[in-house]
């Protein structure tokens, strides 16, 4: 059985196979079978699924052995399901649950222990209006309206409707009902200041739902208007693990610092004087990181970084990229070679917003 990256990563964090992962089969695979697991890590190149073995030209690397749940047949014809059972131990990682779902439901949700430090530094208050600028999947957001207790007021947006949608549901079934979830270019956000000017509530309350979607239409808000802000932009993921290719070159890497440092004058500008901004990526690259602390610093004079809470989490800023030693204390970051957090690789920034930089 050959299956995508994606889902070589997945079984690597302890999934079995769904049978969408599968792109290359035996033609005599049959339920019950003991099989051989690979992973496919070619450049990218598409691969029809279905294809036999003898016409797979890629690379791939051995996973482990699992039990086939079904004939080769039904793996490529059915939608949903469990392919391969990796439970039987011959495999690399360990065995784990399918995850949310299986695990209580709808009653809980797992996060990394770096995501949860986020919204601990972040620390909403109930009655608070809050943005998350890139909210998607959502369970940040389920978090911070947890210690909202489900009080107050929470903007979650992403530019992919698809993506909002399911966020949406996740939400809902998460009883999340402070939450409002908006299709919505977080760069581009920003009203220009008017005499009179509506409050997240009140253009909230206007809006008319989308006849394609039912997500309300909202384009904007006006400047200071969030009490607190999210920011946990589109990076390059460096930080994910297990990973077992990186397709990104150096270029394409040092790109992602342009894009993020668009999220961040949206921010400034939206959240209210004595608010807090969270900065927050999966990437080990200082130029997401510390250099874009340093970034935030130099360029808007009114935002002060600020220690975060819990300092035994994770590690300071890296020395020698931009902050120096009382800054990089004031961050934290996870490093996934520190054998003491064992994490994946992550970092937190908490600023307060002193002035309106006029």
């Amino acid at each position: 059985i050959i299956v995508d990256r994606l889902c070589g990563e997945a079984v690597l964090r302890g999934s079995d196979i769904f049978v969408r992962g599968i792109m290359v089969a035996d033609s005599g695979v049959v339920a019950g079978e003991i099989v051989s697991v690979y992973a496919d890590i070619g450049e990218g190149k598409l691969i029809s699924r279905g294809i036999p073995p003898e016409k797979f030209t890629g690379d791939c690397v051995f996973l482990g052995k699992g039990k086939a749940c079904c004939k080769r047949a039904e793996m490529f014809n059915k939608s949903t399901g469990i392919g391969v059972d990796m439970s039987i131990g011959l495999r690399e990682g360990p065995h784990l649950p399918p995850l949310p779902k299986s695990v209580l439901g709808d009653l809980m949700m797992l996060q990394n222990l770096p995501s949860l430090l986020v919204g601990r530094a972040l620390d909403p208050q109930p009655g608070d209006v809050v943005l998350d600028m890139c909210c998607a999947p959502g369970g940040k957001t389920c978090h911070i309206a947890a210690l909202m207790k489900n009080d107050g007021l929470i903007v979650a947006c992403d530019r992919s409707r698809k993506k909002m949608l399911a966020a949406k549901e996740f939400y809902l079934g998460m009883k999340a009902t402070c939450i409002t979830p908006i299709a919505l270019n977080s760069t581009n956000c920003v009203r220009l200041k008017e005499k009179q000017m509506k409050s997240v509530k009140e253009i909230i309350l206007s809006a008319k739902p989308s006849s394609e979607d039912e997500l309300l239409d909202i384009k904007s808000f006006y400047p200071e208007s969030f009490d607190r802000i999210l920011l946990d932009p589109p990076c390059s993921a460096l930080g994910l693990r297990p990973k077992l290719k990186v397709n990104s070159d150096v270029k394409q890497v040092e790109s992602h610092a342009r894009y993020q440092q668009k999220f961040i004058a949206a921010a400034t500008s939206l959240l209210k004087i004595g608010g807090t901004l969270t900065y927050s990526t999966c990437t080990i690259n200082a130029s997401e990181n510390e250099k874009m602390v340093r970034f935030i610093l130099d360029t808007y004079s009114f935002m002060s970084l600020v220690p975060i809470p819990f300092v035994g989490l994770g590690l300071p800023g890296q020395p020698g990229v931009g902050l120096n030693d009382c800054e990089r204390h004031m961050v934290r970051r996870f490093d996934p070679t520190d054998l003491v957090n064992d994490t994946m690789g992550f970092f937190v920034a908490k600023f307060v917003k002193i002035g309106n930089g006029d």
